[in-house]
């Protein structure tokens, strides 16, 4: 199974199947025109290019233009309808998220040694299991960020997943990339620099040692520019200035030249943001902040309109965090049913008999289960009640899709095993009923 393709026929089956039929129903519940939630100001933004609620989403902003610019006879009751187009975006980036979900947990269905059909169908029944749970479906029916940030998700998680696999070279440099190009989708998948440095360390030890510096020069650069570049611009053009000549100086060392390349890929991915002063330097209709000032643009990016998010301490308060588990169990049974989430514990007591690869795929799987999940609640703080629960699920959809996936690997694990055991006591039977002469 070791190879460059990581996917293959039945995985990419597998995809098409689930992506076609979650889009199907997408788009025949699609939202007709502007919704509640921040659909109007979103599709305002991306209509005229301008700057979107923070932090910004400057990438989802200009793909949610390019998709108005496909569909420019969009009308609604004879009117022009941008807002048809960014709902079809998201119902896009909905259903592709399912596909490669489907995908995704085909290959660690395989993995684990179940046969072709059963991981396909284990597959198939993740990707529509995602597809049809509530909050997947109330974000990829109107515009919002969410499906986008998704897909983004499983993407980083699949091209993570091979590169434990292959073990090649170029796979650190896409993913640092990838890495930081996503905090330009959402603040959200800061999250996925753990599982990065994971799969680093499941590959080889020199590749976790290059990745974990880079990844600690990168949080220190984010860090001080958060807390002393945004006060005023020399500030922040020393502290970029300084990143880079320390680039620079890891770069003409041999032993630290991964170091310096994997770290400017990662601060590459924030050139996005570039986006936010340019589009507001033109005052379009949506201009969250002002981004054209050095004041404004850091009220934007550091959600400076949002109230102050206060972490939860857990050892301090085990009380609370143990309500928001409970809290978010309850999300995840909402999402899928009790039984079938139940499901999902397979893997995790199936997985002392699975062989090594398998184990460093879902151990993958776990810890970013656990960042999306566990992390995400104690770093959002989440109040419980059902406005505030209305208001915070679809943070949680990548941790969702993860729940899924594991949910049809279980069922693929749990079939196999099944199936062995006729086997096994068909073999038995026929033994007893013919003895030997």
């Amino acid at each position: 199974m070791t190879g460059a393709r990581f996917f293959g026929a039945y995985e990419w089956k597998s995809a098409g199947i689930a992506a076609f039929l979650a889009f199907v129903v997408f788009r025949a519940t699609l939202a007709p025109t502007v919704t509640l939630e921040y659909s109007g100001a979103l599709v305002v933004a991306a209509d005229h290019l301008g700057v979107a609620r923070p932090p910004g989403y400057p990438v989802w902003t200009l793909l949610a233009k390019g998709f108005i610019c496909l569909f420019p006879f969009a009308q609604y009751h004879g009117h022009p309808n941008p807002a048809w187009a960014v709902n079809w975006m998201s119902a896009f980036f909905g259903a592709l998220a399912c596909g490669l979900l489907a995908a995704t947990t085909c290959r660690l269905a395989r993995t684990a040694a179940a046969p072709g059909a059963a991981c396909a169908v284990s597959g198939i029944a993740a990707g529509l299991l995602f597809a049809a749970s509530p909050v997947l479906w109330s974000q990829a029916v109107i515009a919002e960020t969410h499906t986008l940030t998704t897909f983004y998700f499983l993407g980083l998680l699949a091209l993570s997943l091979r590169w434990i696999d292959v073990a090649d070279r170029r796979s650190p440099y896409l993913l640092a990339f990838l890495a930081g190009l996503g905090l330009s989708i959402s603040p959200l998948l800061i999250l996925f620099l753990p599982v990065l440095l994971l799969a680093a360390a499941l590959t080889a030890p020199k590749d976790f040692a290059r990745v974990s510096a880079a990844a600690l020069l990168f949080g220190g650069f984010l860090f001080a520019e958060f807390t002393w570049g945004s006060r005023r611009p020399a500030t922040g053009a020393a502290g970029l200035g300084i990143a880079l000549a320390l680039a620079g100086l890891l770069a003409v060392f041999r032993p630290t030249r991964p170091v310096a390349g994997l770290f400017l890929l990662l601060l590459a991915g924030l050139l996005p943001y570039v986006y936010l002063p340019l589009a507001s330097d033109r005052n379009p209709p949506m201009n969250m902040g002002y981004a054209r000032t050095w004041e404004g643009f850091w009220h934007v990016v550091s959600r400076g309109q949002y109230e102050a998010m206060v972490p939860l301490d857990p050892f301090a308060r085990p009380g609370i965090f143990f309500r928001d588990l409970g809290w978010y169990a309850r999300l995840v049974a909402a999402q899928f049913t009790a039984p079938l989430a139940a499901l999902a514990l397979v893997p995790v007591v199936a997985l002392r008999r699975r062989n090594r690869r398998a184990q460093a795929a879902f151990l993958l799987v776990f810890v970013a289960l656990i960042c999306f999940a566990v992390v995400a609640i104690v770093g959002a703080n989440p109040q419980v009640d059902v406005q505030n629960t209305w208001v915070a699920r679809p943070i949680f959809l990548p941790s969702f899709a993860l729940v899924a996936l594991l949910i049809g690997a279980g069922w693929a694990m749990l079939w196999n095993g099944i199936a062995g055991f006729a086997r096994q006591r068909r073999g038995a039977e026929a033994g007893a009923g013919n003895p030997a002469p």
